[in-house]
């Protein structure tokens, strides 16, 4: 009897004698992940049928999650904002000391839509200034993308945090976007949190891993 592949990959995955419990439960989980990404990418560039390369991207953009997704527990100086409430004046003070100073591009992502008034201001986002700088210092997760003549960096950072004291930790992803200027320095865009995991994947679609370019 002839199988057709998707038979084929059932069947392996079916029968625990073929693989190892450990590396099946890690198979499906990236065969899962690497589908949802397939979708994404269809969806967002409205094509029936992708092509090779962007399959193979895909599931590049999984390896890669997979092998450097850390969890880091946020605690000290990234709580320091949390438990208290921290108005705009005190978000910009903190954003132009402590961030990446006050610039053009980088300021609107305290506020939403990225429309500077005050009515538009986040809290939440006022509370994860610490979280930008050690991300950009610290994260071993990072994408890149090129816009017309714009090169852009994703830096990723999966962060468990306390929501209460009679609450289990929280988890989200929290992604950092930074632009490469022609002096090559980094100049901050915006910086966002992702609680749920197929959004973040849905995020991570549209990025590559700098070796594509053929170059790190």
């Amino acid at each position: 009897m002839d199988y057709t592949h998707e038979e084929k990959l059932l069947k392996i995955l079916k029968h625990s004698s073929l693989l190892t419990s450990y590396n099946k439960n890690v198979a499906i989980s990236v065969f899962y992940d690497a589908i949802k990404l397939f979708y994404y990418k269809q969806k967002h560039r409205d094509k029936p049928q992708l092509k090779q390369k962007e399959i193979a991207q895909c599931l590049n953009l999984v390896y890669y999650h997979h092998r450097k997704d850390k969890i880091f527990q946020v605690k000290n100086a990234l709580l320091e904002n949390f438990g208290r409430k921290i108005d705009e004046k005190e978000a910009l003070e903190y954003y132009e000391k402590k961030v990446m100073g006050i610039d053009e591009h980088g300021i609107d992502f305290l506020y939403r839509n990225h429309d500077i008034k005050s009515e538009n201001y986040l809290e939440s986002r006022g509370k994860r200034l610490p979280w930008i700088h050690y991300t950009i210092s610290n994260s071993k997760e990072i994408y890149e993308k090129q816009e017309s003549n714009n090169l852009k960096y994703l830096y990723v950072s999966h962060f468990e945090y306390p929501v209460s004291i009679n609450e289990p930790y929280y988890t989200t992803f929290f992604l950092v976007i930074v632009l490469k200027r022609s002096d090559k320095s980094l100049g901050f865009l915006t910086a966002f949190s992702v609680d749920r995991y197929n959004q973040f994947l849905s995020k991570l679609e549209s990025w590559n891993l700098p070796y594509f370019r053929g170059k790190k």
